[in-house]
């Protein structure tokens, strides 16, 4: 996550600061989750894998408008194709972790997430519209793929209108620490940009305190920390056992990085394909087809493994070595 305005440092206190700022963020936006099904009677899943992975992806949006009108098509892009091959290298790993951890101290029934079948077929709709992308190349073919980024943005909304379908919420309303949810959203946001920003600069003043290697740090460690802020709130989710609104979560923001933003860049002509896109693309699809399978058994984040190997070949291939074709 780029930095997109300069904060005071704070050493590396960043990270303890930015991990708390991160959590609370979290928190708020859970509680709008609940809050937002009450109010409108929705699928309490459904707003989570819309409403939330919205809020969440502020940064990556906020990054993405700014690279786009300063001209720099490149870092537009790349913010964007880079989250389904984090998603799948680091953050499956994170709910994992995540979910065991909860369970050692009590908090989860399971060591693993238990999902309904029918989150299967969402990973599984949201993975296909990237195969034309690496296939057919459509940023070539001039308006028929600013047609196809139209198509994209249709299924994204097809796919909410559906989500955010009615359902009988019989719980009383949620609790808002805010009280007012549009207030406790504006909150959630800037809590979470200095959060996610604290991190980072706290990860980087810790590395160069200790004399880390700052190339090995930035392409490791770093991209390790932008994934709490993206998945923060799926991941309060899975430790308090509530499995299907944590991977709708997930889930949710595989969707909007798989249609929505690809959709707007290829409409908007911004849209390249270089070699480690590819890559990451490729290593994004093959993860999440081993993860359909997974999830068809009743089980979220069996691919973690996988993904990790695939974000130590990715790092192995562009930064360390450089030897991918």
């Amino acid at each position: 996550m780029a930095e997109a305005l300069p904060l005071p440092s704070i050493g590396p206190l960043g990270v303890v600061a930015g991990i708390f700022l991160t959590v609370l963020a979290g928190l708020l936006i859970e509680q709008l989750v609940h809050f937002i099904s009450w109010r409108y009677q929705r699928a309490v899943t459904g707003v989570a894998a819309i409403f939330a992975p919205i809020i969440t992806s502020s940064p990556e949006l906020a990054i993405f408008t700014v690279a786009l009108l300063s001209g720099q098509i490149e870092i537009a892009w790349g913010s964007i194709v880079a989250q389904p091959f984090m998603a799948s290298s680091v953050i499956y790993p994170a709910v994992v972790l995540t979910a065991i951890t909860a369970w050692f101290f009590g908090k989860r029934k399971y060591k693993l997430p238990h999902v309904h079948r029918i989150v299967a077929v969402p990973l599984l709709v949201f993975t296909i519209p990237l195969l034309p992308i690496l296939l057919l190349h459509p940023e070539k073919y001039g308006v028929y793929g600013q047609l196809y980024g139209l198509l994209l943005l249709a299924v994204y909304f097809l796919y909410a209108k559906f989500m955010l379908r009615e359902e009988k919420v019989e719980r009383g309303a949620a609790h808002l620490w805010l009280r007012n949810p549009a207030l406790q959203t504006a909150a959630a946001i800037v809590t979470m940009f200095f959060g996610a920003e604290w991190i980072v600069s706290g990860i980087k003043e810790l590395g160069a305190a200790a004399g880390l290697d700052e190339l090995a740090l930035s392409v490791i460690i770093v991209p390790i920390a932008t994934v709490i802020p993206e998945s923060i709130v799926g991941l309060i989710f899975i430790a308090k056992g509530k499995d299907d609104e944590g991977v709708s979560v997930i889930v949710g923001e595989k969707a909007l990085y798989s249609t929505f933003y690809p959709g707007l860049a290829m409409a908007l002509g911004v849209y390249t394909l270089e070699p480690a896109a590819v890559t990451a693309l490729t290593l994004a699809i093959i993860v999440s087809i081993f993860e359909v399978i997974a999830i068809w058994f009743g089980y979220f984040g069996l691919t973690a493994p996988i993904g990790l190997a695939g974000y130590i070949y990715y790092v192995s291939c562009y930064t360390l070595y450089a030897w991918c074709p």
